[in-house]
């Protein structure tokens, strides 16, 4: 009996020992398959539960920490002052009624810094002001992606969003134009929408842009992908990246470039709108930056309350006598995916 017992505990713990053996081997090669990405623990897949607020939508304007000699055009405490002095509500009672009139939800959206001058700066700005979505990950050009991610992890976590806004802090947004949009995209049920395009796939690391997958591309122009300064996600497709296990996205060396891939991985609708790039204020637009020039505003610090106050920008967000927002035909017309 006690022979048998032995056996039997023997065997229990070198099933245990292999099992631990095997799920070693495959997280070390998801890890080797994004080329060395390291996934933290924050950004393991998230729990969505039923009692998330439910939102007309999330918008994120995505913001950072200026280095200490950013001349204004990159200086993001002055992008938020001008943002707070024109569409992006000033205070958190503000943020709220916005919220209750609206359904929008809007956030500042930054992680953190490695200096503590920076991070009691930030605090103080967000005791005063209100309005951050603050991330668990360091602030950096190298981890866009990782924070467009963690963005949609988290705003899936604690909302029920139709639809979720990546926005950077260059863009001029009327944001009360978006309530009128949705209508419209839900009409075929869109889960990816923004200014779409392709772009000549770098292939010479002497180049800013490369891209060192390029060999898995199979090709010299990427796929469609919208223009990564300004795109919409829906709640749905946001909540399925916000559940994927770890290891499992591929990523590319930009931004715009992976999401665009993750787009195509879970089959969703494109739709490509040109009212969220145009150059000048019209009364169909809903973002507005210097494309192509930048990929924003050039000068937002200067431009974003020049555009405030210009009469094609600060017009009702629908024109009376009209039902709805004026479309605009698209460039890339998609087939229509089946559910």
């Amino acid at each position: 009996m006690l022979r048998g017992n032995s056996l039997l505990i023997g065997l229990i713990l070198g099933i245990l020992a292999a099992t631990l053996l095997l799920l070693s081997v495959l997280t070390q090669r998801a890890h080797e398959a994004n080329d060395g990405h390291d996934f933290r623990a924050e950004s393991l897949p998230v729990a969505l539960g039923p009692s998330r607020q439910q939102v007309a939508a999330v918008v994120g304007v995505q913001t950072g920490f200026s280095r200490p000699d950013a001349t204004t055009q990159y200086n993001y405490d002055l992008r938020r002052q001008a943002l707070r002095s024109t569409w992006f509500p000033a205070s958190q009672q503000a943020l709220d009624r916005y919220f209750q009139d609206t359904g929008l939800v809007l956030r500042f959206v930054i992680g953190h810094s490695n200096s503590q001058e920076q991070e009691r700066a930030l605090d103080a700005e967000a005791a005063e002001f209100g309005g951050f979505l603050r991330l668990s990950l360091q602030e950096g050009y190298s981890s866009l992606t990782d924070k467009t991610l963690e963005f949609l992890r988290t705003a899936s976590r604690q909302y029920d969003a139709r639809y979720i806004v990546k926005v950077d802090d260059d863009v001029f947004l009327r944001v009360d134009r978006l309530p009128h949009a949705f209508r419209q995209w839900d009409e075929i049920h869109a889960d990816y929408i923004g200014c779409m395009k392709t772009g000549q796939i770098m292939k010479d690391a002497r180049y800013r842009w490369h891209e060192p997958q390029h060999e898995v591309l199979g090709s010299a122009t990427y796929f469609t992908h919208t223009w990564g300064s300004f795109y919409i996600l829906s709640g749905r497709i946001a909540g399925v990246l916000a559940t994927i296990q770890p290891g499992t996205l591929r990523y590319f060396a930009n931004e715009d470039v992976t999401v665009g891939s993750w787009m195509l991985a879970l089959n969703s609708t494109h739709m490509d709108d040109r009212r969220m790039c145009m150059p000048h204020c019209t009364p169909a637009s809903i973002g507005v930056f210097d494309m192509p020039q930048c990929a924003g505003l050039c000068n937002p610090v200067e431009s974003m309350p020049k555009l405030y106050t210009s009469p094609d920008c600060s017009d009702p967000a629908v024109h009376a006598g009209t039902p709805e927002l004026p479309r605009i035909a698209p460039i890339f017309k998609f087939q229509r995916q089946k559910w």
